[in-house]
This record gives structure tokens, sequence and C-alpha cells, in this order.
């Protein structure tokens, strides 16, 4: 529920009493595949926790993070598509997806300073959407997470295309191809979902999403 504050002040003729509604917090704001806004609370999420709710808390996950990371560059229009995607800030994008579900599976309250070992067992972790990268997560994140983020650009020679032609990644160029990488993000994405919906929620896996998640509750305050 929505919390109050009271605002008084003195008037003529007596005191005045002036309610405001705060607005409430939300942890994820979306659109289901019915073109509906789901807005989810911290009440909302602090519940299902409290209940072990398995499958509200994964979808909730997988919508907080597609929406803000992949679905903003899911769009075909071609007038979009030309003018507007961008392979750079994609990467960018889907650079700070790799960090937050690390997070998730780590159950850490924040990436700072394990930014690179977070790369290195992303890219291991899951090799089998990422193969070409499997043993280049620190050149990765030096070379282009870092580069991009900082710099607005690739280091070293790694270069970001979006050509339909393109692999995913060349390693004999250092071509990454954003639209593909993206597409397998997602794929990424569907699998931790699929994985929280499947585990017990006493496994580890569980142990560390939820340690996360009430950091994000934390974060709110």
């Amino acid at each position: 529920m929505p919390s109050f504050c009271v605002m008084t002040f003195w008037g003529i003729g007596g005191i005045y009493i002036q309610f405001n509604m705060e607005e409430e917090t939300y942890l994820a704001i979306y659109y289901d595949d019915f073109n509906q806004k789901i807005k989810t609370s911290i009440n909302e999420v602090k519940d299902w926790l409290d209940n072990n709710n398995k499958e509200d808390l994964s979808n909730f996950i997988y919508h907080r993070l597609h929406s803000r990371y992949l679905k903003p560059f899911q769009y075909s229009s071609c007038e979009c598509e030309d003018c507007f995607k961008n392979g750079f800030s994609m990467l960018a994008n889907y650079c700070l997806l790799i960090e937050a579900i690390q997070s998730f599976k780590k159950g850490l309250e924040d990436s700072k300073g394990k930014g690179k070992k977070l790369f290195i067992k992303f890219f291991k972790e899951e090799d089998k959407y990422f193969p070409a990268l499997k043993n280049l997560g620190d050149k990765f994140y030096e070379d282009v997470r870092c580069g991009i983020l900082h710099q607005g650009e690739t280091l070293h020679g790694w270069k970001v295309t979006r050509e339909e032609t393109k692999p995913l990644f060349d390693i004999s160029t250092k071509t990454i191809n954003a639209t593909k990488f993206g597409e397998q993000m997602e794929m990424v994405l569907k699998n931790y979902k699929q994985e929280l919906e499947e585990s017990d929620i006493n496994s580890l896996t569980w142990k560390y999403c939820k340690k996360k998640l009430n950091h994000v509750i934390n974060n709110c305050k």
C-alpha cells in the first residue's frame, strides 16, 4: 500500500490538515504480451519472498532485467533500425546486464571491484551461448565493457557491427555483432528464469537470488 504524509498548517479559524499521498516505489514497470502495464511494488516482492513464491519472483526478475536492458533494442521499425539503433549503446546495456545477472547468481550487493572476475566467470558459465568468448572474459571486460562505458569506444582493435551476415564474434578481426550478442543475452536471461523456476527454494541458486533481492529492497530505503 502507498504510504501517507501529513502536512499541518494554521489558517483563519483553526488548523487545516492536508493529506498527501507519497508515490509508491516500484521495482519493475513493464508491458506484458497483451500490452498491459505491469507495476511491481516493493511490498509485492517482500510478500513473494515471505511466501517463497518462485513463479512470481522469477517472472519479476526476468521482466525487471529484460525491460531495462533488452527490450529497448528489440523494435523492428525500419526507420528506427537505421536511425536510432547503435551497436555501442546496445553493448553498453548488455554489459550492465551481465553484471546484474551475475550479481543475482552470486548474491552480490554490487559489483564494485569485482567486474573483471564476473565477466570471466560469465563467459565460462555461459559458453554454450558465447563459445568464441569462453576464454576472453578478461579482454572483453577491459577492451569492450570498460572502453565503451568509460570512454565511448572499444580498445585494442575490438570492433562492433550489426550486419546480419556477420557472426556473433569474429576472432580474427575482434568484431562483435551487437544484434546477435543481444539475442544470446536474452537466451541467458530466459535460462536463468527457468533455473529459478525449477530449482528447490532452499537451493544455493535461490539463496543467492533472495540475498540479492533483499539488497535491491534495502537500496530503495
